[in-house]
Order: C-alpha cells, then structure tokens, then sequence
C-alpha cells in the first residue's frame, strides 16, 4: 500500500518533528533518509504503527525515484535546497507525486517555482517555503493584497525565534550567503555585499537592526504582490535577540504613496515550520491544482493565521 506521506530527512529534527505531527493526524508515513539505524529511532519514538523506514541516496537516481514512488506526498527536509532539492523534484514529477520542502534559499524557491509549466503538463503539484521562512513575511503580503492594495514597492523583514540551530541550516546559510544582499528594483535583480543596506525597522514592539538577505521571502512577496521593487530584511544570525516569539513583517506602499503594513506574531520557529509543513502536505493529499506554488499561497493567509499561537495584524 502506499504511504500517504514520505518524509525525507526524517532522522534529523525537523523532518521528525513534522513526521510527528503527520502520524498524529492519523497518516501513513515512510521515514526516509541514509541512516536506517537514526531512522529506526525516530520511528520507535513515534510509537506507531503506520510508520515504515526507507532508505534512499539523493545522488542515486534508482533508489530516488523508489523513495518518490513510496507515498502520495513526499516532504522534502533535506537543505542546502538550492543543490539538492531539483533531483528530488524530478523524481517526483516522473513518480506524479506531489511534492513540498522547507527550502528559503531565493534561488532555490525561484528554481521551484520556474517549474510552474513543466509540473502543470505533468499533473503534479509543487510547493516550497513550507517553513517560517519564508511564509511568515509572505502570509501579511498576501493579507495586505487582499485589502485590494496595490503595491509599487514591497519591503518584508522577519526576526525568528529559534530552540535550536541544525547542522542543514548551517551549510543552507553559509552556502546562501555568498549571493550577498539581494533586491529587486523595477523588476531586475540587484547585489551587493552581504551587510550593505542595513536599516532598522520597527516590528514586533521593538526597533530592529535588519539587513537585506537573498532568501526566499524575496521571491514570495515579488509573486504575491506583483511589485517590482522588492527588499527581504531580516535580523542578522548572532544577535542575541532573547525574545520567545517569531515575528514576520510586511510594509507595502500603493501607487499614491501610502504604506499599509502587516505582521505575522508566531512563537518558536522550528515549531511554526513543522506545523505549517504538516498542514501544507495534508493539503496536498486534498489534490490542489498542479502547478508550482508557494506554502502560504496554497493554503492562503487565514489557514496559515490559524496555526497554533499565530496570528496577524493589519496596520495603517
């Protein structure tokens, strides 16, 4: 029988975490990964019987598209996205599975989302960004564009509260960096050394250092909102900010000068990430339209809002 969800990085903290959240919605799950001895951990400790373990080598086709071919959905954990994520997907789009990862690389969610007609002529669904980021600065964007705002010019900032920092998100960081501060302005790419353009915005009650990152928020609030000037903010790494709550930021200004901004108040990062992911696979087994899609903009603000401790707030 097929599984309803593979989960792939099982083994590691958030893929487990959110194939904890899957089992307890009453799903089927695989546990995949390349160790079957951490793997058969994470299974023990979900305590089910509808969890099975596969093993799987990304670099081999065969033992990929057997793993794609194990469930309805795959859910992809394993970053950095942008150099290992395509492979995954093209095993899914010849297995016709829907497909979901956490990936907030900009590169890697604009690589998902240029496969829009390719997953469409394959009947597949596509989704990336099922993670705090970058849905928490994209969910108050598409708040905001559903007010009926029409933005020229887009800012968006995060600040995420986090138990804990994984090896993934370590090498995803350090190989994200060297693309440097990236913007759109009128709808072309522009860069810069990672550190320049910094500013302070005020979010979350308090004022903050922010500088302009090349993460995937910059892709998601440039298709949620159609502007073509696009800035992604977000608290530098290292900042000591000790707060217990995860906040996403969204300032848009209309063609007759106004700003209109928004905020996503969540509690602790990684938790967001597992249960938006949870909600974005489940989604998924629902058959949504095939096509290449961000989480937020599947599921759509108000389900993302309705997670557990978030909620957002519209301002002037």
């Amino acid at each position: 029988m097929r599984n309803d969800f593979v989960v792939l990085g099982a083994s590691g903290a958030t893929g487990g975490l959110i194939a904890e959240h899957l089992v307890r919605r009453g799903a089927r799950v695989a546990l995949a990964g390349r160790d079957a001895a951490r793997l058969g951990e994470t299974a023990a400790r979900l305590d089910s019987g509808r969890v099975s373990v596969l093993t799987v080598e990304i670099a081999d086709a065969g033992s990929l598209a057997a793993v794609a071919r194990a469930g309805r959905v795959l859910v992809n954990t394993v970053g950095p996205f942008t150099r290992l994520a395509p492979p995954v997907v093209t095993a899914c789009l010849d297995a016709g599975t829907a497909y979901v990862d956490l990936a907030n690389e900009r590169a890697a969610v604009r690589t998902l989302l240029d496969r829009e007609t390719e997953a469409r002529e394959r009947g597949v669904a596509l989704v990336t960004g099922a993670g705090f980021g970058p849905a928490a600065t994209e969910v108050p964007v598409l708040a905001l564009v559903g007010q009926g705002i029409h933005p020229v010019a887009v800012t968006v900032a995060s600040a995420a509260a986090s138990a804990y920092a994984t090896e993934g998100v370590r090498r995803t960081v350090a190989e994200t960096a060297a693309e440097g501060a990236t913007t759109y302005r009128a709808g072309q790419l522009v860069r810069a050394p990672l550190g320049e353009g910094a500013t302070t915005l005020t979010f979350g009650g308090t004022t903050r250092t922010v500088i302009p990152v090349p993460v995937g928020d910059l892709e998601a609030a440039r298709q949620a909102s159609g502007a073509l000037d696009v800035t992604a903010y977000a608290v530098p790494r290292g900042s000591g900010d000790p707060e217990d709550r995860s906040y996403g930021y969204a300032q848009i200004t209309d063609a007759d000068g106004r700003i209109h901004v928004a905020e996503l108040s969540t509690g602790e990062g990684f938790a967001f990430t597992g249960a938006l992911a949870a909600e974005t696979a489940t989604r998924l087994l629902d058959g949504p339209p095939p096509g290449a899609w961000t989480a937020a903009r599947l599921l759509g603000a108000e389900r993302v809002a309705a997670l557990p401790g978030t909620t957002i707030e519209l301002g002037r």
